[in-house]
């Protein structure tokens, strides 16, 4: 078991890089579709592969915090993946069956790390805190999912794509977050800083992303 556990770590290790670069390339290249398209398919196959073999090792190991760290930043990416085939909607398009077992799945597990967080917290409050913060994001974005597939509240014409933004940076913040976490040996700081540190000095970038595209999609009129 063991041997097989370091064949999934090399492989793990090796998904996780190039996600991290095709992710980065992707991000330069934003404005150029016809570039960005092909980095951000290495990096969703890429993070695909970094799941499944997260997902082996903290089963096998017993780690609860790495399993519920690669279900929400895998989450993240599935659903900006999805939001590209699901841009109508609006106009009656109807969700496929696994879009719906994806938030019912992941929604539980999101549920279970806000749980395992108040467990942790009393004795752990560093880690406590960060399960919490990850777990509640998580939800939040189950929510947000979830009414996008009922077509609730769809304020902005291009909802998909600011759902493909905010999935995938948000995913990119989970990968690289990750990557600091496993350097940490040589960054003098504490915990809870390396792990949310990277999503307080991103998600402004993000957040100005999506302003951007909130202004250059418009929004539906309102009827009645």
């Amino acid at each position: 078991m063991s041997e097989l556990i370091k064949i999934f770590l090399i492989i793990h290790v090796a998904a996780g890089s190039v996600a991290l670069l095709a992710g980065l390339i992707a991000i330069f290249l934003r404005n150029k579709v016809k570039l960005h398209r092909p980095a951000g398919k290495v990096y969703y196959w890429a993070m695909t592969v970094v799941f499944i073999t997260a997902v082996f090792i903290s089963l096998v190991k017993g780690n609860v915090f790495l399993f519920c760290v690669a279900v929400f930043t895998y989450y993240s990416c599935l659903t900006a993946y999805r939001s590209l085939r699901l841009k109508k909607l609006h106009l009656d398009q109807r969700p496929m069956w696994y879009d719906w077992v994806i938030e019912v799945v992941f929604g539980l597990i999101h549920i279970g790390f806000v749980v395992f967080a108040l467990m942790k917290i009393g004795k752990h409050p560093e880690f406590g805190t960060i399960a919490l913060v990850f777990g509640l994001i998580g939800v939040n974005g189950n929510v947000t999912t979830i009414k996008r597939l009922r077509a609730k509240n769809l304020t902005h014409k291009n909802y998909w794509l600011l759902a493909h933004i905010g999935g995938m940076l948000g995913s990119y913040i989970g990968a690289f977050t990750a990557f600091i976490v496993n350097n940490g040996n040589h960054i003098p700081a504490p915990p809870i800083v390396l792990w949310l540190g990277p999503t307080v000095l991103l998600v402004p970038f993000m957040m100005y992303e999506l302003n951007i595209h909130k202004k250059k999609g418009g929004l539906f009129e309102k009827t009645g």
